[in-house]
């Protein structure tokens, strides 16, 4: 659940390059999807008969050590890219974008040569130098990413400092999930302030850290907490303790309607299928999953506007394996591929054509995450400055105490 080069020149002060980039959020609209989607299908009709992949001599073997999310290391993405280019691929998992910028520092930028963050962490990675360069050269198939995605991936994190860094890799949402048997919800009527509501005491679940966005932006929608959508806590520190300890108190004061926190992809199915949970604020990716399986459960966008984020593929500063990571990236960005991870994660993928190649339970259930103006109205998460992790740390461990009373 999952979402320029912003450099801050210190905490408290946007240069005039991180401005731009806040004004920059031009959403992507319905008409766009649909109108590159449906040129990618013409162009790659022809295509889609012959081979995926055309291996070259020095990347037609090897190993390829993928650091990834969980969800990204399904077995049908993995064996599917063994089978087409002869490398093997070790898969190392984490959790959080703060988990693989950790073990990556820790590892001093070797051991893994392919790392999939969300764009938006590249300005915090970047500090430590995690990643290098990206060489477009070497990645003939980079022209079939959807261009409004891959003008904003430059935007939203993945060139830092006039080094491009971060490719964009797929694209998913948090929003609100619920159990079909017990409720039934109308876009437009739906928000993120309905778990808050009484009648779901001990019936919520949530991430404690990306809930202060969701609760931010339904108390700025309503007036009672001002914070521009919440894009000013990624103005300055001041801001954004300001914003937070209004919303910390919201929270606290509706903490009984939390009955377990999501952290992970197994979280979300722990949490509806096991733990009874009956609301939250979720990932699009697993809740989607159980909804095509058939299981009572939907996920749509509230009226605040879903939760945005693109995730990337970046090559590690000392990897080892460089043809084989190349040759990843340039296998990831075919239709075919595309359409084997969204059929496997769930999440929305950046390659033309790959959406015309998903069958009617997935495109359904997208149309039905996403009615109306949904798309037009997604809040996309902005590149995260130097002081914004820490900070939002701070407040979730304010959040989480509370529930050790």
């Amino acid at each position: 659940m999952r979402k320029g080069g912003l450099h801050m020149k210190n905490k408290d002060n946007m240069d005039c390059h991180e401005q731009r980039s806040q004004d920059s959020f031009a959403l992507i609209d319905r008409r766009s999807f649909i109108k590159q989607t449906a040129a990618g299908a013409a162009v790659f009709a022809t295509a889609s008969m012959g081979p995926w992949f055309i291996r070259n001599a020095l990347s037609s073997s090897g190993t390829l050590n993928l650091f990834t999310w969980q969800d990204y290391s399904k077995p049908e993405v993995i064996s599917a890219f063994e089978s087409a280019t002869g490398i093997q691929v070790n898969v190392t998992n984490y959790g959080s974008n703060q988990e693989c910028m950790k073990r990556l520092i820790a590892a001093k930028a070797t051991g893994f040569d392919i790392a999939q963050p969300s764009l938006t962490e590249f300005n915090l990675h970047m500090e430590y130098d995690l990643y290098q360069k990206v060489d477009k050269s070497r990645i003939p198939n980079l022209g079939n990413v959807i261009e409004t995605f891959y003008k904003k991936s430059k935007i939203l994190g993945g060139v830092i400092r006039g080094k491009h860094v971060g490719l964009p890799y797929d694209w998913g949402t948090e929003a609100v999930a619920w159990n079909t048997d017990k409720y039934s919800f109308k876009y437009g009527e739906l928000s993120f302030g309905t778990m808050w509501e009484r009648e779901y005491k001990h019936k919520a679940t949530c991430r404690p850290h990306s809930v202060f966005l969701g609760a931010g932006l339904y108390l700025d929608s309503i007036g009672k907490v001002p914070s521009n959508r919440m894009y000013d806590t990624y103005h300055t520190q001041t801001k954004m303790r300001k914003v937070y300890d209004q919303i910390l108190k919201f929270l606290l004061k509706h903490k009984k309607n939390v009955k377990m926190f999501l952290n992970n992809f197994q979280d979300h199915l722990t949490a509806f299928e096991e733990r009874g949970c009956l609301i939250g604020q979720a990932w699009d990716g697993p809740m989607l999953n159980l909804k095509k399986e058939g299981k009572p459960f939907s996920y749509m966008a509230p009226k605040e506007g879903a939760l945005c984020w693109v995730d990337s593929m970046a090559i590690v500063k000392n990897a080892k394996n460089i043809e084989q990571a190349y040759a990843f990236i340039n296998w990831a960005y075919t239709p075919e591929v595309g359409a084997i991870m969204a059929k496997a994660t769930g999440y929305n993928s950046v390659v033309k054509g790959a959406a015309d190649l998903l069958d009617d339970a997935i495109k359904k259930g997208f149309a039905e995450a996403y009615p109306g103006d949904a798309l037009d109205n997604l809040w996309w998460y902005p590149s995260e400055p130097t002081y914004f992790v820490s900070t939002r740390n701070e407040y979730k461990e304010k959040y989480l105490a509370a529930f050790a009373d």
